[in-house]
């Protein structure tokens, strides 16, 4: 890359990056404290209304010790600091509630801050052997001449005999202390990279499925591609650079028994004497590394799973068809309203008028408090009992046919058509006739409660035939129903 292009890349940076705009920021050494010292530890995510009484104490503190200005409140530099990009404001479903957390790019600029601070000199042996053993691991795991990869085998089973020859006889070498401590600040150092490396993972994730969901709904290169992986059924965030190494990372963490090794091992050296040269933060550090991996590794887990999720039912349910649309439709708005541009200003007066949706908002000095004692139920003691009118059979009776059908009554109509009609010398008497001889008194639910009975205990006749009905206001209705008869008596 030639100097101008980085230069240039420099400048986009200086513009964009929230690393740069942290750390020229101004009062930027009492806001990465803040920051640091709330957030940048094992605890990395806290409640909204719990960190903004942090910085409210904190920004009290700077007043009074530092006679720093701080004119505006604590909730007010909280949401500028989130609109700056220091701080990340996510949801939590399982408390109903938000939280801040500080983004990748104020983590990388805490980083470089504490550098400057306490600068950790890298040109050690133990870091020397460090990048020495893990290119002897890579070169031993890349190598296909199987010959020197026999070598090297044989050479470390040598190394490895000798060391047990010399505990057989009783010759124990104990490495020096001033050289294990100089190993434990270095396993310090990379211990504490990685829960900032988390948050790194994380934003690349949201990254990759941002970019997944354009590529999709934009006909980018390759949606294609991506579709027919989601459709069966590829993982396309875990499959990703960043998420093949998070999951080679979470696998390892999971190993029962290397996790427990790996606390059996962490406190047995905070256990000896060379490791009491510690500060208290560097040995509360080690000893809650373990839990402390586990538990943010599982967020970030949780991210990548409901990304790919939700990836899965965005392609499965056919929701970016629906998005697609919508962005046609907009991108043709923004196109037409190019070209009105060109003909009208956009200020002038347009002879049409729009009716949105809205909500009336009434003042707060207009609502008026409920009081809990108007839907009290009224005590017992305080009921008057009132007497109420003797009621007869006969009345009883008239509000039950105005709610059931009396087939008391039409089964005595049938019979009585069915008497006068076999003195006629009449086989049979169909629904009609019996409501030519018994008038309807329950309107059409005699009409009703007949051709129950006839389907019951009558018969089907041939044809149709014409019935009629009179309604309580005085005037009558016809309808043409199936012929149904009845031969013989009927009963209840």
């Amino acid at each position: 890359m030639s100097m101008l292009s980085t230069m240039i890349r420099l400048q986009e940076m200086q513009a964009d990056q929230v690393v740069w705009k942290l750390l020229r920021a101004k009062n930027a050494p009492a806001v990465i404290a803040i920051l640091d010292a709330h957030l940048g530890g094992s605890i990395r995510r806290l409640p909204v209304s719990e960190f903004i009484n942090l910085v409210e104490a904190d920004l009290e503190e700077l007043r009074f010790r530092a006679n720093m200005e701080f004119n505006r409140s604590a909730q007010a530099y909280c949401e500028q600091w989130r609109a700056d990009g220091y701080l990340v404001r996510r949801p939590v479903a399982q408390a109903r509630q938000e939280t801040y957390e500080l983004s990748a790019g104020a983590v990388s600029a805490i980083q470089i801050a504490k550098r400057l601070i306490k600068p950790y000199r890298i040109a050690t042996q133990s870091r020397l052997n460090t990048i020495i053993n893990q290119i002897n691991n890579l070169a031993l795991a890349t190598d296909l001449n199987e010959e020197s990869r026999r070598a090297l085998l044989l050479e470390e089973r040598n190394r490895i005999d000798e060391q047990l020859r010399q505990l057989d006889e009783g010759t124990l070498e104990v490495l020096d202390e001033h050289k294990a401590i100089e190993q434990v600040y270095d396993i310090l150092s990379l211990a504490k990279e990685i829960p900032d490396d988390f948050v790194k993972v994380r934003d690349d994730f949201e990254l990759i499925n941002k970019s997944l969901h354009a590529k999709i709904i934009n006909y980018e290169e390759g949606h294609r591609d991506v579709l027919e992986e989601i459709f069966s059924g590829v993982d396309q965030i875990s499959q990703s650079a960043s998420g093949r190494s998070f999951k080679g990372f979470y696998t390892l963490l999971r190993d029962v028994n290397l996790t427990e090794t790996l606390q059996d091992n962490i406190d047995s050296l905070l256990d000896s004497a060379f490791t009491e040269s510690l500060a208290p933060d560097e040995r509360r550090f080690l000893r809650e590394l373990l839990n402390n991996f586990v538990e943010q590794s599982q967020e970030v887990n949780t991210t990548m799973t409901s990304f790919a999720r939700g990836l899965r039912r965005f392609v499965q349910n056919q929701d970016y068809q629906h998005d697609r649309t919508l962005k046609q439709q907009l991108d043709m708005a923004l196109g037409k309203s190019h070209t009105v541009m060109d003909i009208c200003s956009p200020t002038i007066k347009l002879e049409f008028s729009l009716d949105l949706t809205s909500v009336r908002s009434t003042p707060v000095s207009r609502l008026v408090l409920k009081n809990p004692a108007e839907s009290r139920a009224v005590t017992v003691e305080s009921i008057e009992a009132v007497k109420s009118e003797m009621v007869t059979i006969e009345q009883l009776r008239e509000l039950a046919r105005q709610t059931e059908i009396d087939f008391e009554e039409l089964v005595q109509n049938v019979n009585h058509c069915l008497a006068y009609a076999r003195e006629s010398r009449q086989a049979c008497v169909s629904v009609g006739d019996v409501l030519k001889n018994s008038p309807a008194t329950q309107g059409v639910a005699s009409l009703v409660g007949l051709i129950e009975l006839a389907l019951d205990q009558g018969h089907r006749g041939d044809g149709f035939e014409l019935v009629q009905w009179q309604v309580k206001t005085g005037g009558w209705r016809f309808a043409n129903i199936e012929r149904l008869e009845f031969f013989g008596e009927v009963r209840l």
